[in-house]
């Protein structure tokens, strides 16, 4: 098995770990994805306890094996002062950067088109922003 933080993350929980094992990434689309974007950089917040992260992060653990060439990190949000310089606003929040460190979009919560490897393939090939949700808080 594949060694990143969202694998650490699969592996803290019985519960997690069945949402791991029972995930099957849409493997077609991946493949498009890592040729589109064959290296990145994502950036997940999340908090323990949240359900969506419980649901998510297991998900785009499976979802690693697929793209070898991206970098996965993820911090809690707890962490107030990078949450707010992130702007995430909820969680899991998955920041996705290409390899020059321009962002190219986010999921946020859960993925719009009900799929993350589906929201994945609209930020990669910037046919929409995966998540309306995006939005950085505006100054009064």
């Amino acid at each position: 098995m594949m060694t990143t933080p969202l694998h650490d993350y699969a592996g803290s929980g019985e519960a997690l770990y069945a949402i791991y094992e029972a995930y099957q990434p849409e493997a077609a689309l991946l493949a498009v994805i890592a040729r589109r974007l064959p290296e990145a950089h994502v950036v997940i917040a999340m908090r323990h306890g949240c359900r969506d992260c419980a649901r998510n992060l297991p998900a785009m653990a499976r979802i690693a094996e697929h793209l070898p060439g991206w970098n996965w990190e993820i911090f809690e949000d707890s962490d107030s002062t990078r949450k707010a310089a992130l702007g995430v606003l909820r969680v899991p929040a998955f920041i996705i950067y290409d390899a020059d460190g321009v962002e190219r979009g986010r999921i946020i919560e859960n993925p719009l088109s009900g799929s993350l490897e589906q929201d994945l393939l609209m930020i990669v090939t910037g046919v929409s922003q995966a998540s309306a949700s995006t939005a950085l808080p505006t100054s009064g």
